[in-house]
């Protein structure tokens, strides 16, 4: 699927439902599994979520699974910054609960989500849908995704273009650019949120695991940059197909 490519561009090793699951990182791999399913492990230097930086050094774990025979796709993703950042002093952990219906219409694949953000450690939990698609305009995949929380009552648009690149049978370069634009999210009013490069490199060590290096960066636009700084970040994810 197109969404599938583009979530693997878009985000590498963020191991980036993005799309579907705000912007973490779901990181596909062959469809090889009999289960159906896909067991992610991460580092990220920094926790970098839509354009803001929530803490330092963080390790993730994450579980998703498809459902046999139904366009249905459930997950958990859970973050642990184990230093923190400016906005994020306490360096708390995060859990995402999700889940996805996708739909192919000729070339254009659809999706529509929910996530769940849980925080064990306190904090107030947020409750999000989003919609979103995705398809390849020349030798680029292109997604538009649109979400809303229902929490802090407002939207998070974003449009990612991206390319990969077989370097060989095992290695491909992935390549993407997006940019994002918040409507009452975080702050009052509508404006440009962020851009965010990504560069991927995800390496098949069998045909059922897949090691993916990356580095980032992400640059505040007028609805942040007041609070937030650019940064450069980056991390490496393993996912195994069972």
């Amino acid at each position: 699927m197109k969404i599938k490519t583009l979530l693997i561009t878009a985000i590498g090793a963020f191991a980036i439902a993005n799309a579907s699951a705000g912007d973490k990182a779901v990181v596909i791999v062959e469809e090889s599994a009999d289960l159906g399913a896909t067991l992610s492990v991460g580092y990220d230097s920094h926790y970098i979520f839509r354009g803001v930086n929530y803490g330092e050094n963080q390790v993730t774990s994450q579980i998703d699974y498809q459902l046999a025979n139904l366009p249905i796709a459930i997950g958990a993703w859970y973050g642990n910054p184990t230093s923190g950042s400016s906005l994020n002093p306490g360096h708390g952990d995060e859990l995402d609960l999700y889940a996805t219906v996708s739909q192919s219409y000729g070339s254009i694949d659809a999706w529509l989500g929910y996530t769940a953000y849980l925080y064990p450690e306190g904090g107030s939990s947020t409750n999000e849908v989003g919609t979103g698609f995705g398809t390849a305009v020349g030798p680029f995949d292109v997604a538009l995704g649109a979400y809303y929380d229902f929490d802090i009552d407002g939207w998070y648009l974003d449009l990612t273009v991206g390319h990969s690149l077989e370097l060989t049978d095992m290695i491909s370069l992935n390549l993407a650019a997006g940019v994002s634009y918040s409507i009452d999210y975080r702050v009052n009013g509508s404006d440009f949120n962020s851009v965010l490069l990504v560069a991927s490199l995800p390496i098949a060590l069998t045909d059922r695991a897949t090691l993916t290096p990356y580095i980032a960066g992400t640059f505040a636009l007028d609805a942040i940059d007041a609070w937030q700084d650019d940064e450069v970040f980056g991390g490496v994810s393993l996912a195994v197909n069972f």
